[in-house]
């Protein structure tokens, strides 16, 4: 007994190969011509595979040669073992060059606003069909917490942020800023605006720390006018900022891809002058073990904003 376990231990998969294409030829001679290989060598090959198996696979005569039903079992079941590793090893190859597997995004919502996060998601897919993306919008320092805990994977984001240990980002845009004001300020009516005209007013931004993204950019934009705003509430998002702006609580600089959020009593307007630009970027892992994480970063670069 311990000897057929042994022997049974040594079946390798070349053993069914060889095994199969003698069955489908039925001629030694044929079957060794179509597999690159010396008849006798195939020979040794099917007695070394009778030998695992402890019985005839093939009755042999001069005139012909046929499957046992031995032979005829393990023909069946040796095409199950074929194909089912033939699959096993095109999962693999798929896992390993990022093909498969899932992976988890995170973004802002103004990231939807400008179309970026659309054209890399559909780029993604088109390439990688069978990758299951799971996306979900959250502000921006609470991605940052989960891509450093491992819960996501991508995050698209509004520098400048501090980024964890170990996590990098590629740039995807430069978006001009404009600013929102509500309908009845005196300057609705102008196309456009000089940002010291807001000296008095009230500027809501996102809930972000000093020198975090849009605290930075509205703070150092009012500096450049020659005033230090007066910063109002904080806010988890633009849509809300918007909404605060069309019923009076104040102004706000925000990315001009904010006008696509049709509010009623809100207006946005040019700034007069050097335009202000906002970021928008992807972050990921330095060393990312996952491959299709891999790989939907370096879909990423692809979309690299040119520097101003």
């Amino acid at each position: 007994m311990r000897a057929r376990q042994g022997l049974v231990g040594n079946m390798e998969l070349r053993h069914l190969r060889y095994f199969l294409v003698t069955a489908e030829e039925m001629h030694f001679g044929r079957a060794a011509e179509r597999l690159g290989i010396a008849q006798p060598g195939l020979s040794q090959q099917i007695q070394a595979l009778e030998r695992i198996v402890g019985t005839p696979l093939f009755d042999r005569t001069k005139r012909a040669v046929q499957l046992t039903l031995a032979g005829e079992i393990l023909a069946s079941e040796a095409r199950k073992t074929i194909a089912q590793s033939e699959m096993a090893l095109l999962a693999t190859r798929q896992a390993g060059r990022g093909e498969v597997g899932r992976i988890a995004v995170g973004y802002v919502g103004s990231a939807a606003y400008t179309g970026i996060l659309t054209r890399v998601i559909n780029k993604f897919r088109e390439d990688y069909p069978d990758v299951e993306l799971q996306i979900s919008e959250m502000e921006m320092l609470e991605q940052l917490s989960q891509i450093s805990n491992g819960k996501l994977d991508i995050c698209f984001i509004r520098p400048p942020v501090p980024l964890p240990v170990g996590i990098t980002s590629v740039e995807v845009l430069q978006e001009r800023l404009s600013i929102a004001i509500p309908s009845t300020h005196p300057l609705a009516s102008r196309e456009r605006v000089p940002l010291a005209a807001f000296n008095s007013d009230i500027f809501i931004t996102p809930r972000h720390p000093p020198g975090v993204s849009f605290h930075k950019y509205t703070t150092q934009a009012c500096q450049a006018a020659g005033f230090f705003p007066r910063l109002g509430p904080q806010v988890r998002d633009f849509v809300t900022i918007t909404s605060m702006v069309s019923i009076g609580l104040g102004v706000a600089l925000v990315p001009q891809s904010v006008k696509c959020i049709q509010l009623p009593d809100v207006r946005f307007k040019q700034i007069v002058g050097k335009p202000i630009y906002a970021e928008l970027a992807v972050a990921f892992r330095r060393s990312e073990p996952s491959p299709a994480a891999r790989a939907f970063a370096q879909n990423v670069r692809r979309f690299a904003a040119p520097h101003r």
